[in-house]
């Protein structure tokens, strides 16, 4: 089987007999096999065939990111299709050597960078795009169990998602975020990513709702919770309550934040719970003043 030949198995209606697609003009030199596993027409042994084509095709592409500026372009947005499409192609990755390194490359060091090229729109717009791709694939690999826990002890991956929440565009920014909360579903992650400077980054864009999602989910662990508690997270919150952003979220943080005994709170702290009942007093959504998240945040602190 040629790997620039999309493996989708069919059945000719007059011999019986499986049948391959016309091959694709698009892209066809980057082309990979599609995975069509549970095909009652597909014999175990070609499964493991196209399992094992289909590693050879994410092998390539990921040498491909190593190339030039215009290889880069085009195996970033081949591999995102087959990631964002494929389940399987996700998996891969927890076995190929070095995967997650040769996949950060491109986002880790720019050696394609050309300041004359900067001039050109569609220079800039094709490197854009390629970055895009590429923070579309970390998030998809996220999602498969077998790469959670390597993704989160590699040295790489928690920087990049670090620096890219500061200094992506809104896109990245948000699928930054949401590559979190998956990597956040694992409870061991939850200590690693603690103890990282992501959740400084997490408060600062805590009007991102995925952003919100990944604060909630670290406090279910006790170090979190005092960490941004030490960070101001109780104030930063309630500023934005105030403005009337992600109240719902927002006041589940604060429950939380309020639930453990032994966390200490500054003065400043105790002016934010002020006002936070104040605010509860006068909000004009009724979602949010019956919530219970509300009440379990004022009856924690009024306890103090």
């Amino acid at each position: 089987m040629k790997l620039n030949q999309p493996a989708v198995i069919g059945m000719d209606d007059d011999k019986g007999k499986a049948v391959l697609p016309p091959k694709q003009d698009d892209d066809s030199s980057m082309s990979s096999p599609s995975l069509v596993i549970g095909n009652p027409f597909v014999s175990v042994s070609n499964q493991q065939e196209m399992m094992d084509a289909s590693r050879v095709s994410a092998n390539m592409l990921l040498e491909r990111l190593r190339g030039s500026f215009s290889d880069k372009v085009r195996a970033a947005r081949e591999l995102s299709k087959l990631t964002k499409s494929q389940p399987a192609y996700r998996a891969i990755f927890a076995e190929l050597p070095d995967s997650i390194s040769r996949l950060l490359g491109p986002l880790l060091s720019e050696d394609y960078y050309d300041p004359e090229l900067e001039q050109d729109l569609s220079y800039r717009v094709s490197k854009l795009k390629m970055k895009q791709d590429l923070m579309e694939i970390v998030l998809d690999i996220s999602t498969d169990d077998n790469n959670k826990q390597h993704m989160a002890e590699h040295p790489s991956v928690i920087p990049l998602l670090d620096r890219t929440l500061y200094t992506g565009t809104m896109e990245t920014t948000r699928t930054a975020a949401m590559t979190l909360v998956s990597l956040l579903s694992l409870e061991s992650n939850k200590f690693i990513i603690g103890k990282s400077t992501i959740p400084a980054a997490l408060l600062r864009f805590i009007d991102i709702e995925d952003a919100a999602a990944a604060i909630l989910s670290l406090c279910t662990v006790h170090e979190n919770i005092a960490k941004f508690n030490k960070l101001g997270a109780i104030k930063v919150m309630s500023q934005k309550i105030d403005e009337g952003i992600l109240v719902d979220q927002l006041l589940a943080i604060l429950a939380v934040l309020s639930s453990r005994q032994d966390v200490f709170f500054e003065f400043e702290d105790v002016d934010a719970f002020r006002r936070l009942v104040e605010h509860r007093r006068n909000i004009s959504s009724q979602r949010a003043e019956n919530t219970s998240s509300a009440s379990a945040a004022i009856r924690c602190f009024t306890r103090r």
